[in-house]
């Protein structure tokens, strides 16, 4: 499996995936949230066959089901009322800025989101503390608004305008 990120300015973020079987799939991650699901025509990765645009909402369902670890999923109950509480768990990857830091780094930066958990290397650390250090792998489990579940992750893995 071969995975590529390219810098489309203006647009976003886009990723291609060479699968094991020699396919490619495509994601574009707009600037505005929105998500483009690409499906290459085969072992050409310069011809989109079919593209779906994807919100926010779908493209978090449709990573849930894809993930290979079903350890944390959202709790679809809790996220239909007022005032809604969103649990997720955020993945940290080599180009996070908060690798080998600690998590009150993280934590006193972001409002509206609270980390109950971190999930590293077969281990689960519930209530961590502030001087908890990040690691790349780790997943961070985490509860709070959407808007702040959202920010916390784009802090751990900012992307490049």
């Amino acid at each position: 499996m071969h995975l590529e990120r390219v810098m489309l300015p203006g647009i976003g973020v886009g990723y291609t995936l060479r699968t094991a079987q020699g396919q490619f799939v495509g994601v574009v991650r707009h600037r505005g949230g929105r998500r483009d699901l690409l499906l290459y025509a085969a072992g050409d990765p310069d011809t989109v066959e079919r593209s779906l645009a994807l919100t926010d909402a779908e493209a978090r369902e449709l990573g849930e089901l894809l993930h290979p670890v079903a350890t944390v999923e959202h709790v679809p109950e809790l996220e239909r009322g007022a005032g809604s509480l969103t649990v997720a768990a955020v993945p940290v990857t080599a180009a996070s800025p908060y690798v080998g830091r600690p998590l009150g780094e993280l934590a006193e930066r972001v409002r509206g989101v609270t980390v109950v958990a971190v999930l590293s290397a077969g281990r689960t650390t519930t209530a961590p503390g502030a001087e908890h250090r990040i690691t790349n792998g780790d997943a961070l489990v985490v509860a709070g608004t959407a808007e702040g579940v959202g920010a916390l992750s784009r802090r751990l893995t900012p992307e490049v305008p």
